[in-house]
């Protein structure tokens, strides 16, 4: 089945912020050989990069969604981004090379994007050392199981509303 993009229409079938192309292009711009993947992998992995962005950033967009047809959080209206309202098409270049990012990132991990969790433990502390390198955290209650990727929250930031943010009544 071929992937249906969106592309700013609201479109009630979309699959992918993001073509097939436009991931190749993304990953060859900054010197990522993506040969290694066939147009199928990468249509799998792009089609859960964006089910993970609907899913983990639903609720935080900026903006409306632009009709209620669409089956995407995008494309939206109502986002000011540095005071300029942003047209529904295209849709934010952001947002499309957060899934390029994460896109890659479920082609080489092979624990997913979003992992099942096993049962949960409490875990008093933890360590790892790759050479002269130690990291260590403590957990009150059970280890957060989420991953999180810094250049997706980076990358979407200007796009979201903050994790706290003030209403009045």
């Amino acid at each position: 089945m071929a992937l249906e993009v969106e592309t700013g229409t609201g479109s009630a079938t979309a699959e992918s912020y993001l073509s097939v192309a436009d991931y190749r292009a993304y990953w060859t711009a900054r010197g990522v050989d993506t040969a290694s993947s066939t147009d199928a992998q990468v249509e799998v992995a792009l089609r859960a990069a964006t089910q993970y962005l609907d899913a983990v950033y639903t609720g935080r967009w900026k903006g409306e969604r632009a009709t209620t047809a669409q089956r995407l959080d995008f494309p939206r209206l109502g986002v000011l981004l540095d005071g300029v309202l942003q047209n529904a098409s295209p849709l934010p270049r952001n947002l499309r090379e957060a899934t390029a990012e994460l896109a890659r990132r479920h082609l080489t991990d092979t624990t997913g994007l979003l992992p099942d969790t096993g049962t949960k433990r409490d875990v008093v502390q933890e360590s790892t050392t790759v050479g002269e390198i130690t990291t260590s955290a403590t957990y009150a209650g059970t280890k957060p199981t989420t991953k999180k990727f810094a250049i997706v929250e980076m990358l979407l930031g200007r796009l979201l509303w903050p994790t706290q943010r003030a209403v009045r009544a």
